[in-house]
This record gives structure tokens, sequence and C-alpha cells, in this order.
């Protein structure tokens, strides 16, 4: 069994202007068993958004709380908390907090790359 609390997840900060912290919970560069997804949070401040990119992984987003949209192609859609989406890979991507709290989403990637990154450039 491989478990993590967000408390202790390697954490990178973004700074402006797409401020936002992002979280990996799972990757296969923590735990080498865990080869065919990722996993972590992406937390937005009130009237923060990420910025519009795109990756070769596919991602599932799933709001834990707040409220606010995503911007997948030429898509948009409101985002509540459990609220799941798909994005496919290759497609530019955006979340926008536009709500009155903060905006918290887990994402998954399959397969696993991208987070490594953000493990990379941990704060």
């Amino acid at each position: 069994m491989i478990i993590y609390h967000e408390n202790n997840a390697v954490e990178m900060q973004v700074a402006e202007p797409f401020k936002r912290t992002l979280k990996v919970l799972l990757s296969p560069v923590l735990n080498p068993e865990v080869n065919t997804i990722a996993a972590g949070l992406t937390i937005l401040p009130v009237g923060g958004k990420s910025d519009d990119h795109k990756h070769h992984e596919g991602e599932m987003f799933y709001v834990v709380s707040g409220c606010g949209r995503i911007r997948i192609g030429n898509e948009e859609e409101e985002l509540v908390p459990g609220t799941i989406v798909w994005g496919q890979p290759g497609i530019v991507h955006q979340l926008i907090n536009n709500g009155s709290e903060i905006l918290k989403v887990l994402w998954v990637l399959s397969p696993p790359g991208r987070e490594a990154e953000i493990i990379k450039n941990k704060s």
C-alpha cells in the first residue's frame, strides 16, 4: 500500500500571473511501482487561473472544493464540488477560479509524465 496526505506532498508554487499551488500525490518518480498514473492537486486562489497549456498525457479533473470553470479546447464548463472532467491528450486546457473560495482540483494523468516537472521544480 502507498498512502500520502496532501500536507506531505511534493509542492510547487507557481508565480503570478498564474498563481497557484501544485501538489504531487502519486508518481513513478516518487514511487516506481506506480507506473501507470500520476495524481495530484491544483489549488487556485480566488480570481486565479492556470496558464492554458497542453501535454501528451490525458488528464482527469475532480473538483474537491470550491467553484470555477474549466476550458478544454473550444469547450468551457462550470465546475462545482463533485464534478469530474476528462481531457484528451494534446488538447489545450485551463482551470479558472471565478468563485468566492479557494478552488481545489484533484488531477490524474494517464500515462504519467508531466508531474515530473513539478517534482523537479518543487518549492
